[in-house]
């Protein structure tokens, strides 16, 4: 179960996340981006059996929060389940997101994107990541362009790229 939210974040309902993804309605997730300390940033590639956007490269780590939870507690236990990572996260920027849909379904969500700083190695979750790739934040901007990406991870990302705050790194 998740929080139906309005455009203003606030909550107005409670509905599955698959009733969400049906009928378009919004409702909130999560994006953390892990950097290391080399510079370097970490990619997933989505599993080639999941439903939405399968096989396509994302940011660190994603989900959706559940009903009752903050949006750092969701991307705290993201870490956990799909990277095998305990690490703490930093609020990076909030922001609604276009409708984006895939196989039928739509995602309509106000998104936090969150970063974290860790070298600790990654534990990925086989059901969720086909795999896990560090690139160098500078090569970002090419990847978004020459890799399979998905459509959210293009405006997450370009929106973590266009910040001119220095925890971005550019």
């Amino acid at each position: 179960m998740v929080d139906v939210v309005d455009n203003q974040d606030r909550v107005v309902g409670v509905a599955t996340i698959d009733k969400c993804l049906r009928e378009g309605l919004l409702h909130r997730a999560v994006a953390v981006l892990v950097k290391r300390e080399s510079g370097a940033v970490v990619l997933q590639q989505r599993s080639r059996n999941d439903s939405w956007h399968p096989g396509l490269w994302t940011i660190s780590c994603t989900g959706h929060v559940r009903r009752d939870e903050s949006y750092e507690q969701a991307a705290i236990r993201e870490l956990s389940e799909e990277l095998g990572l305990k690490s703490t996260v930093e609020e990076f920027r909030k922001f609604l997101l276009p409708p984006i849909s895939s196989n039928g379904l739509t995602e309509l969500e106000w998104i936090a994107l969150f970063t974290t700083l860790t070298d600790a190695p990654l534990t990925i979750d086989p059901a969720e990541l086909e795999s896990a790739s560090e690139v160098m934040q500078h090569e970002l901007r090419k990847i978004l362009t020459d890799w399979p990406v998905t459509p959210d991870a293009k405006i997450i990302l370009g929106e973590y790229l266009k910040s001119s705050a220095p925890s971005a790194g550019i």
